[in-house]
């Protein structure tokens, strides 16, 4: 093999990874499911901006959160999730999450509800 075609397979295979790490570090809950919980904190709040492609992998919503989630287990993760209007802050939101789709649904809830497990971490 000539020494640009070592470049060239080089160069290829380099961009391959570099996509790859890009689009698993932007679907990092590609396979959560189940209840999540998380306190509102609006300074994790940003406006979404629509990325004006067909598919759009992200939330549609005009607001977008980047949160610490815990389930009731007490396992912790980052989740992000779009929202129509901001939330109120100190709320505390039960997620609803499915594999691929990430977040189908929210509720707020009172700190009462809260497994107690969650309640350790979220306090």
């Amino acid at each position: 093999m000539g020494k640009g075609k070592t470049i060239a397979t080089t160069a290829v295979a380099t961009c391959g990874l570099a996509a790859a790490l890009i689009l698993a570090a932007s679907m990092t809950n590609l396979f959560l499911a189940g209840d999540y919980y998380v306190k509102i904190d609006n300074a994790h709040i940003s406006e979404n901006e629509s990325s004006g492609g067909v598919i759009n992998l992200g939330s549609s919503e005009p607001y977008l959160y980047k949160l610490e989630a815990v389930n009731a287990a007490g396992d912790k993760t980052e989740i992000e999730f779009g929202a129509s209007r901001e939330l109120h802050q100190n709320a505390f939101l039960k997620l609803d999450l499915q594999p691929i789709r990430g977040v189908v649904g929210w509720s707020e809830i009172s700190e009462d509800s809260l497994p107690p497990k969650v309640a350790e971490v979220l306090d």
